[in-house]
């Protein structure tokens, strides 16, 4: 019994690590492969501790951490539960209520026993462990998970047709997935030792196999989120600038980076409005030069409302000084020759839009201010920062 108390004495340090992680935020949380496993390798010992009526700080602190587990469970975002809704009108098979209530239930039961370790609380635990279906839940939550027949197409295929494909509600989703994983081999393998099973290691080493392919979809749900940004960016501002009404160049702005840097934090982002007029913007090429990548233009119903926007998701300084030099050198500055000009003298790795002074011309970004070049210089505005 020595050697069991010191085992888990031993792994607190680990855990405190796991439960760190899952504390700072899902994305750190949805991203570590294997993440649960320092926690569910101990529930053995710790049930072997409650049944034989052992009690120690160390298994004070694993009852505190399994408690965190389902505590951070209980609180989804608004985001996840949205996507919930969509997963749950997109595919009438996947149908995870039922299976997260149950898994929730025989955590719950578990729970009990190790806080009042009677045979009442045992024998309870294991009656409703098996009139819940025993492990049939976990198992097909994993079904649903990977798409293993009858469930059809994996779930997080499934979330990545939400339509949002909005990073953070995701990485959210995959970590409340992860918890409710936790929570299911956690009574699984409690089930192992209080039956007198000798099934615990045996289920311990296949579901760490399981959870390494449940990693495998997360990463590749996320990854799918990051790369597709400028497609979905590009969507989201057509929809916002479709519905604003009655607003200035600069609140349409300052409206999209709210949107933007709100939903794509990791990305910095640039956005120029300008009100076309036609005595002055007569040819669209001479007023406006964007050059370099990452960039698109969001198309309106009024051809003369122009909105640019550019980001990077590799941020770095602009040298300023040398862009003004570089500007204050040029005799007869144009849009486009500024523009190009200056993007070779950049070596390229940046985003550099020129636009023509006038007085409807607004810009906002989420960049700091050393990554980011707005300023007027004689006729012409100009806007650099890496791509």
């Amino acid at each position: 019994m020595e050697a069991v108390k010191t085992f888990v004495a031993e792994s607190k340090d680990t855990v405190e690590l796991v439960m760190n992680a899952f504390e700072f935020g899902a994305e750190m949380a949805a991203s570590v492969a294997g993440d649960i496993f320092p926690i569910v390798s101990l529930v053995g010992p710790l049930v072997q501790l409650a049944l034989d009526n052992v009690e120690s700080r160390e298994a004070a602190f694993m009852r505190e951490q399994f408690q965190k587990v389902k505590n951070n469970l209980e609180r989804a975002s608004e985001g996840v539960q949205r996507i919930n809704e969509e997963v749950t009108k997109a595919n009438k098979d996947i149908q995870l209520f039922p299976i997260e209530t149950k898994i929730k239930h025989q955590f719950r039961r578990y729970m009990l026993f190790l806080d009042d370790n009677s045979d009442y609380n045992k024998n309870e635990f294991l009656q409703y462990f098996d009139t819940s279906g025993g492990k049939n839940p976990l198992k097909d939550l994993y079904s649903i998970v990977v798409g293993t027949p009858p469930f059809g197409k994996p779930l997080l295929n499934a979330i990545l047709s939400y339509k949002e494909k909005s990073r953070r509600p995701v990485e959210e989703y995959c970590t409340q997935l992860k918890y409710l994983f936790c929570l299911g081999i956690t009574t699984l393998l409690a089930h192992d030792v209080m039956a007198g099973s000798a099934k615990e290691k045996k289920h311990l080493e296949k579901w760490r196999k399981r959870m390494t392919t449940v990693q495998e979809n997360i990463d590749a749900a996320v990854e799918e989120c990051i790369v597709s940004f400028p497609i979905q960016a590009k969507t989201d501002c057509h929809r916002l600038v479709r519905d604003q009404e009655g607003v200035t160049n600069q609140q349409l702005a300052d409206a999209l980076i709210e949107m933007l840097k709100r939903k794509y934090d990791w990305v910095g982002w640039s956005v120029r409005v300008c009100k076309s007029h036609y005595s002055i913007f007569s040819s669209k090429k001479k007023c406006n030069c964007p050059t370099g990548q990452s960039r698109f233009k969001v198309t309106t119903a009024d051809e003369k409302l122009n909105i640019w926007v550019s980001y990077s998701a590799h941020l770095k300084p602009v040298d300023k000084k040398l862009v003004q030099e570089f500007i204050q050198s040029q005799k007869k500055p144009t849009a486009e020759n500024i523009a190009e000009h200056l993007l070779e003298k950049l070596q390229g790795y940046y985003m550099v839009h020129t636009v023509k002074s006038c007085k409807y011309l607004a810009c906002s970004w989420s960049f700091t201010d050393d990554r980011h070049y707005w300023e007027k210089h004689k006729n012409l505005h100009v806007c650099v920062h890496s791509f």
